[in-house]
């Protein structure tokens, strides 16, 4: 086996030192405190606002002044203290994280953080001074108003590279080119991809992903120093358990940080804990079945009819406008239902807005007919991509912002699909599911889904399988939450429709 590079294992070299220059530069932090706290500013003042818009509403409620009231907050700033201690407990300026994962870490100390600013509140007995329902406020205002400051002021510092690490990519295969792809995409993490060092000589000098692969795992330490490297990135499949480990104990003198990239795919990571057993050295993940308990079970409903109950009274007036539309367009009736296959393998009877003319199958049938190059096309996505003769000139609006599917409300309130959830898909589509029966068998069905961010009607069939299966391994809430928000985003950009 080779060293790492001609000073590795020889104890007379001289070691070398860390690089000089911080991970980030020491005004980075003072930036994302001052963001916090321009954050918090804003969200006390439109709290005071919205507690006096609501005094003058209730006139029953306590007195309340703006101004006064406001001043008095303002002069008392000290009691949001905890805030920025829990912040600070939860290590949301000292690291790197994804946005969703990082937001997850700020909800959870700002609610604990609130928590103890209403504990001091009381223990101080300032009841009469401030106004527990403008903290309130105040704390809910925030959970939307901090994260989103920070968000563009990272993309904004990360634009400028004095900020951003520098990285280096070890292991230059399948999985480091998707890890260079994510790390250029992912621009909230601020790690900046210099290029890849791999074993394989055939890979030296070749361009991949936009990223040279410098030459060896045994140089690392030379170009670790010639580019200033913060950060190195160790693709845990293309290393021995031996050779990692070697890697692993000569970098780190070297870097300041190093993430190991495990190649676990089909297996549901994001519910993972790590445990060790001190005895033998050895390290446990324990990984863990969400959905297979009850309480979460409960939880993902409730969730499902909380906020199918409140659009319902917003969807009311847009389901009668766009069906009065279908109407005008082509002759028959407003609604398309179809038969589904649900949680445990049940039939139901999935509601869409029509989108295509009633003699559909037909036009279909008599098209591939007549195009057989078209006929691979539709066997991969089971959709028409460039042109569909079904459908009508309505539908083609509809189904660009995903609006035909608004009426499938109604099988989430009748419990027969969930907000977010697999594709629901036809009893003929089940045979390419093959071994992942099991897992789309074990959720109900959803409105939307990974797979309609992550591609939406450009995903090959088999993909969307993956997606799902993925989906049900790694459930959570906030993923739920998560793949609501960017769903909006995705039908708002048309991202993947044809």
């Amino acid at each position: 086996m080779k060293p790492l590079d001609q000073s590795y294992r020889q104890p007379e070299r001289v070691v070398y030192p860390l690089p000089n220059r911080p991970v980030k530069p020491p005004e980075f932090y003072l930036f994302l405190l001052g963001s916090d706290l321009l954050a918090l500013g804003l969200s006390l003042v439109l709290a005071v606002y919205f507690r006096d818009l609501l005094g003058r509403v209730w006139p029953s409620l306590p007195p309340f002044s703006f101004q006064q009231d406001l001043y008095g907050l303002l002069k008392r700033a000290w009691v949001f203290t905890p805030v920025f201690l829990t912040l600070a407990v939860r290590r949301v300026y000292d690291r790197r994280l994804p946005f969703w994962e990082e937001t997850r870490e700020i909800i959870s100390a700002l609610v604990l953080g609130f928590a103890l600013v209403y504990a001091l509140v009381s223990l101080k007995k300032m009841g009469q001074e401030v106004s527990r329902l403008a903290i309130g406020f105040t704390g809910m205002i925030t959970l939307v108003c901090l994260p989103s400051f920070r968000y563009i002021l990272k993309n904004a510092l990360f634009s400028l590279k004095r900020y951003c690490s520098n990285t280096l990519i070890l292991g230059a295969g399948k999985t480091g080119q998707a890890l260079a792809r994510a790390l250029k995409e992912e621009k909230y993490l601020g790690y900046q991809v210099v290029g890849f060092l791999d074993d394989d000589a055939q890979l030296h000098g070749q361009i991949l992903e936009g990223f040279k692969v410098f030459g060896s795992v045994r140089q690392a330490g030379k170009f670790v120093r010639l580019m200033n490297i913060e950060t190195v990135f160790i693709v845990g499949s293309s290393f021995s358990s031996e050779r990692l480990a070697e890697i692993f104990a000569y970098l780190q003198r070297l870097v300041r940080e190093i993430f190991i990239v495990p190649q676990f795919y089909g297996i549901g990571m994001l519910n993972a804990e790590l445990s060790c057993l001190f005895s033998q050295k050895l390290f446990l993940i324990k990984i863990r079945n969400n959905l297979r308990s009850p309480v979460n079970q409960f939880i993902k409903r409730f969730f499902d009819l909380s906020v199918a109950f409140l659009l319902l009274p917003l969807l009311i007036p847009v389901l009668l406008f766009l069906g009065l539309l279908i109407k005008l367009d082509s002759p028959g009736p407003v609604f398309f239902v179809q038969d589904r296959v649900g949680k445990g393998g049940r039939g139901f009877r999935i509601y869409k807005l029509r989108t295509m003319y009633q003699n559909a199958d037909e036009i279909l049938q008599d098209y591939l007919r007549k195009r057989p190059e078209i006929q691979q096309e539709w066997l991969r996505f089971r959709k028409l991509r460039s042109y569909d003769p079904r459908i009508t000139r309505v539908g083609r609006f509809l189904r660009r912002f995903s609006l035909d599917e608004l009426p499938q409300i109604i099988n989430v309130l009748k419990g027969e699909m969930s907000l977010v959830g697999p594709r629901p898909v036809t009893f003929e589509e089940l045979s390419f599911y093959r071994e992942s029966l099991s897992f789309y068998f074990a959720v109900r069905p959803g409105i939307t889904g990974l797979w309609q961010i992550s591609g939406r009607n450009l995903l090959p069939f088999e993909e969307r399988i993956r997606l799902d299966m993925w989906y049900v391994l790694n459930w959570s809430l906030w993923l739920d939450i998560i793949i609501l928000v960017r769903t909006i985003e995705a039908v708002l950009s048309r991202k993947g429709s044809f």
